[in-house]
């Protein structure tokens, strides 16, 4: 017997020697066969979603963002990447319609005003659910160099309704959804160079930045991210000084927070370059069709004063005529006294009857150069506003801050379903809708009806983003321990991570100052603190079951 248990040992031990031979001989095989089981359990809720879900629509924004030419909307309301990007698909769809039936192929008018077909629609959520794949992918193969590691957080990720539901989504989110997750990966690496960092990792980093601002204006903030970290990173080295047990390990602290704080000033050169850049670009885009170029801030914020129509009259007033003493125009405390008449009429803003009382008149041949001008007007009752903000303001700020920090996953998910049942039930205003699928081939009683049915959408139910956020700091907590007791340094993932997630509450925030509270808003905070949490637990369980490695 003890024979036959020692022949055992040897076949077992000889079929490891024959594998891990294997896999030294064959490491790019062995690479991408890891690759492709993450993939495919992070491809897998999209390729349901594809069989299951009808495309889904954000709102009437998304409705006019791929079918509107090019102007006011398309280039400064909203980003104009995606409101042009999105024609691509739009356009390889409808002329496979056209090569099916036999029929010449759109010229480059569609591009101009674009005409939705269930293939043009398909393939724009078809390419979503891909670029969605592939920058989770990404992100996720930059957090562990463990497989196993990886393989868990991609089976997390799959189990988070939250990303596919919006790739499933037509809607300028989606977009900068995707940029976010390649800039979450992109800024990872950078901070993974102890040294210098390789330029072309910069240049890449704002190329993102670029493309994230061009897709939603609200990105400009995520310039803050890289410079937040290193500056983090600079004043824990400058506070760890004092205690250095030698002068050579304080000399050593030293370097490295000036080497730090350089990183962080070419971060904030970088982003600063890019909000300018991407600024210039709206500009360029507003000359080609020939419309005047103004901020839309002012627009924006105009339904921020929603909050305005559930305050009891006398204090609305009040509010009203202390921000119009602000102003000296006469134009401007005009439109304040048109708000005040307007606001008991109920949370509505019209801009169009707005536009009216002022007397700025619509007629076809002026209509940029009015269009202009209303926004210069709202701009600078944003500023009486905003400069400094009121209590009733900051009361109505914060509450809805309040409210997005106990936003759940479903119930962002929830608001696109609804969205998408409201335009099924008013298909007036929008045409182009009636002809298809989602539409035609649904009630809003059924669009609502596929999110009741699946668990998928509910599973997170319970988890608030405060509670989320407690995840985070638990997390952090355990890393903290881990690196103490195997002497890792780990500052800058510490630093990388936090900076993300104050971005995307800095980000929330802006919203709320910006714009009355909506679910969607959510997004960027909820997937910033998501991309962060990924990083966090990639580089706990590197720390736990890896050998050490130092790190920045």
């Amino acid at each position: 017997m003890p024979e036959l248990e020692q022949s055992y040992s040897l076949v077992w031990l000889r079929a490891f020697y024959h594998l891990r031979s294997w896999a030294s001989a064959k490491p790019r095989l062995l690479k991408l066969s890891a690759a492709i089981v993450v993939g495919a359990v992070l491809f897998g809720p999209s390729v349901w979603m594809l069989r299951v879900i009808p495309p889904l629509w954000r709102d009437l924004d998304a409705y006019l963002q791929v079918t509107q030419p090019p102007s006011t909307a398309t280039i400064l309301i909203w980003g104009p990447l995606y409101c042009f990007a999105a024609r691509i698909p739009l356009y390889l769809g409808y002329a496979l319609d056209c090569l099916t039936a036999g029929a010449p192929f759109p010229g480059p008018g569609f591009f101009l005003r674009p005409s939705l077909t269930d293939s043009g629609v398909l393939l724009l959520v078809l390419s979503q659910h891909v670029a969605l794949g592939f920058s989770a992918l990404y992100l996720i193969a930059s957090t562990s160099r463990l497989f196993l590691v990886r393989l868990i957080l991609a089976i997390v990720w799959a189990a988070n309704p939250l990303f596919y539901v919006f790739a499933n989504c037509v809607g300028s989110e989606t977009l900068s959804m995707v940029f976010v997750l390649l800039l979450g990966a992109i800024g990872l690496r950078i901070i993974q160079h102890r040294r210098r960092v390789p330029r072309k990792q910069w240049i890449l980093f704002g190329v993102l930045l670029w493309l994230c601002i061009l897709t939603r204006h609200i990105n400009a903030v995520l310039a803050a991210v890289m410079p937040l970290t290193f500056l983090f990173l600079t004043a824990f080295r400058s506070i760890a000084v004092p205690f250095a047990g030698s002068q050579l390990l304080c000399r050593w602290r030293r370097l490295r927070a000036r080497s730090d704080l350089w990183k962080a000033s070419v971060a904030i050169a970088l982003g600063v370059t890019c909000i300018i850049f991407a600024n210039a670009s709206l500009r360029a885009l507003s000359a080609a069709a020939h419309i005047p170029y103004h901020s839309t801030v002012g627009f924006t914020f105009l339904f921020r004063l929603d909050f305005l129509a559930a305050l009891p009259a006398e204090k609305r007033n009040q509010y009203l005529d202390e921000v119009a003493k602000r102003t000296s125009s006469p134009e401007v405390k005009k439109a304040f006294s048109i708000l005040r008449s307007a606001a008991p009429n109920g949370p509505n803003w019209s801009t169009q009857a707005f536009a009216k009382q002022v007397q700025l008149s619509p007629s076809p041949r002026e209509w940029n150069l009015q269009v202009a001008k209303l926004c210069l007007l709202l701009n600078r009752m944003a500023q009486a506003c905003l400069y400094p903000p009121s209590k009733l303001l900051l009361s109505a700020v914060v509450s809805d801050f309040k409210k997005s920090q106990g936003s759940t996953i479903p119930s962002l998910v929830q608001q696109l379903f609804a969205t998408t049942a409201f335009h099924v039930s008013h298909r007036g205003l929008t045409p182009n809708y009636a002809s298809l699928s989602t539409f035609r081939d649904n009630s809003p009683a059924q669009i609502m009806a596929i999110f009741e049915k699946y668990s998928y959408f509910h599973r997170w139910a319970r988890i608030s983003y405060v509670a989320f956020l407690f995840l985070w700091f638990i997390n952090l907590a355990l890393l903290a321990v881990l690196t103490k007791v195997r002497k890792e340094e780990v500052a800058t993932v510490f630093s990388y991570a936090a900076a993300l997630m104050l971005v995307g509450l800095l980000m929330m925030l802006a919203n709320c100052f910006l714009n009355v509270f909506q679910a969607r808003y959510t997004l960027p905070m909820w997937e910033l603190t998501i991309v962060s949490l990924a990083v966090l637990f990639g580089k706990t369980m590197d720390v736990c079951f890896s050998p050490r490695i130092p790190s920045g």
